[in-house]
């Protein structure tokens, strides 16, 4: 893969996992109370793996050079304090029935963090791995460095399990850990993952064995046998799952969209680009613009929450909230301190 091509199937891949977030809050936030529904139970489990991947990914550098925390700092942490201060403020006149925290230190202390808890999850990853390259940066073996890396899971998942806290969100850590640090052996070992997601045995098992650890998060009770850390085996699983797929998916639609000499890029590949682009600022800037659909709650529960009603409802609304967070966030790349205060744009990305 050429680098430009790699840059647009990264894009379209957030553009996709974007969209789903904003699909994923028109549920949960705006309609609510159809927590059973399988798009909602899928939708919940497919779109911040991706994420987390491709930071994993993009995150490595040969020799496991250390990224520069406090470029992360400003990126992550700075917008996630304003943006969430914002939300605390303006969440009473939203009208969502929500229970989110309404207060700043209910929030902070919150796991979920109001709905802002990827920022700084996302920087805690990177502070890991910034931690581990000090080792990795010595270990020449490729076997050692996925012991010391699976050694590390298995200390945070202890660590959840006897000293959980909201306050750092031990949970989310301990979630995406793997498939964050899949990302990174991903982007050392190119060749290794490109034959695999390239084979159709392979894609064929992640998507069989990925349906079957779906089944296993999403229904745990009707597989009683299963013991109560299961999660920490099957959720990696669904998620390296998850992403082969997706690159099996996506890369060869990328390249038949921008890499094909005379060939013009069709929109909903240049829509889901533009999307990929911007998705940390609709992340960080959508919750402001949705809004209460409590009254379509009962017309969803009569179709029995079936999967088409239900997307076709999400989609809509999500286009709508996405159509208005992008204009938004135009308006604040206008002004270089507001965008690197509320969305994390770089201030060089500016000028």
């Amino acid at each position: 893969m050429n680098s430009k091509q790699r840059i647009h199937s990264l894009d379209m891949l957030k553009g996709a996992a974007i969209f789903l977030v904003v699909m994923g809050h028109a549920l949960t936030m705006c309609i609510r109370g159809i927590d059973a529904a399988f798009l909602f139970k899928f939708i919940g489990e497919v779109h911040m793996p991706v994420f987390f991947f491709i930071s994993g990914l993009l995150i490595y550098k040969p020799g496991f050079t250390r990224p520069a925390m406090g470029r992360r700092a400003l990126q992550l942490l700075v917008p996630m304090v304003v943006m969430s201060a914002l939300w605390v403020w303006y969440f009473p006149h939203s009208r969502l029935e929500s229970p989110l925290p309404t207060t700043l230190p209910d929030l902070y202390a919150d796991l979920w963090k109001g709905g802002y808890w990827f920022t700084p999850c996302l920087f805690l990853l990177i502070a890991i791995y910034w931690a581990l390259t000090f080792a990795l940066q010595r270990i020449g073996n490729a076997a050692a460095r996925i012991g010391l890396i699976a050694a590390v899971y298995i200390a945070l998942v202890i660590t959840d399990i006897y000293a959980p806290s909201n306050l750092i969100g031990t949970r989310f850590i301990v979630n995406f850990y793997p498939v964050f640090f899949a990302g990174v052996l991903a982007r050392q070992y190119g060749d290794t993952f490109s034959r695999a997601w390239k084979n159709p045995w392979v894609t064929t098992a992640a998507i069989l064995i990925g349906a079957l650890a779906f089944y296993a998060i999403a229904w745990p009770w009707e597989l009683p046998m299963l013991p109560e850390w299961h999660y920490a085996v099957t959720k990696p699983v669904f998620h390296v799952c998850l992403i082969v797929t997706a690159f099996a998916l996506f890369e060869p639609w990328s390249r038949s969209e921008y890499d094909t000499d005379g060939h013009t890029p069709s929109p909903a590949a240049r829509t889901l680009s533009m999307l990929g682009r911007e998705s940390l600022g609709i992340y960080l800037c959508h919750y402001f613009f949705l809004f209460p659909l409590g009254a379509l709650r009962s017309a969803m529960e009569a179709t029995g929450l079936a999967l088409v009603p239900l997307a076709a409802v999400a989609a809509i609304v999500a286009a709508a909230v996405t159509a208005i967070t992008l204009i938004a966030v135009k308006i604040i790349k206008t002004s270089r301190p507001l965008a690197l205060l509320m969305i994390g744009q770089p201030w060089k990305q500016n000028r």
